[in-house]
């Protein structure tokens, strides 16, 4: 009883949000190993014709193979943070569902004292973004709207979108534009916006942020949970 009460007392919901050094430095990586994976030769995978669940794992192997604590991007490795996972399982808001499998979970080194550790993560959600994957239905609706749900991220403030485009989806204008289309469902408070200490690198677009609403209401608080801020990476397939 003693040891409930000094945990509600101690902890915070949300946690504070992932540092935007780290942000930056795990979007790095991200474009460095998404660069190895398209210049590998022999190539292990098809980027054009490949789904998500292949392309993902190809990156997420690369990621952690060999991009993490090889020095090639400075901070990605072990002072910083603790581990890059693949599909673990995670519960929802309220624990109705268990096996929520979000994409890439990065552990941030040093975030101990926080209300629930097993939730603490830059959460990372992938999606293709092509003809038959649009921005609304496929990246919006089996992406954002997990955040938004609080099936995702939801002891933390913001999170993590990559998608993976094709020739002629550039995320500025389209990830604008397909928001806009279904602002109400996805809760949008602020369309995307570049963010100011993103970098171009080769064709990986500049990140966006974006904030939506959300809408459930935090178990432990009986508070409605605050908006959560997605920053949006899209790596180009061609």
């Amino acid at each position: 009883m003693s040891y409930g009460f000094y945990r509600a007392e101690r902890a915070t919901i949300p946690h504070p949000p992932i540092p935007l050094s780290m942000c930056l430095i795990v979007e790095e990586a991200m474009r460095v190993a998404w660069k190895q994976v398209k210049n590998r030769k022999p190539s292990r995978i098809d980027l054009l014709s490949a789904d998500e669940d292949a392309i993902t794992h190809e990156l997420y192997e690369t990621l952690v193979d060999e991009v993490f604590g090889k020095g090639i991007v400075d901070g990605f490795d072990e002072e910083r943070f603790t581990v890059v996972v693949r599909e673990a399982k995670l519960r929802n808001f309220d624990g109705t569902k268990l096996d929520k499998m979000p994409d890439l979970l990065v552990g941030i080194a040093g975030r101990n004292d926080v209300y629930k550790s097993s939730q603490d993560w830059l959460f990372i959600e992938c999606k293709p973004v092509d003809a038959s994957h649009t921005v609304g239905v496929h990246y919006g609706a089996k992406g954002i709207a997990r955040f938004i749900r609080g099936e995702y991220a939801w002891a933390l403030p913001n999170a993590l979108m990559v998608g993976y485009a094709s020739a002629g989806y550039s995320l500025d204008p389209k990830l604008s534009d397909g928001l806009s289309e279904r602002a109400k469902e996805f809760e949008i408070i602020d369309l995307p916006k570049v963010c100011p200490k993103s970098k171009a690198a080769g064709a990986n677009a500049l990140v966006y942020i974006s904030q939506h609403g959300r809408t459930f209401i935090y178990q432990e608080t009986g508070k409605a949970a605050p908006p959560i801020r997605l920053r949006h990476l899209w790596l180009q397939r061609n």
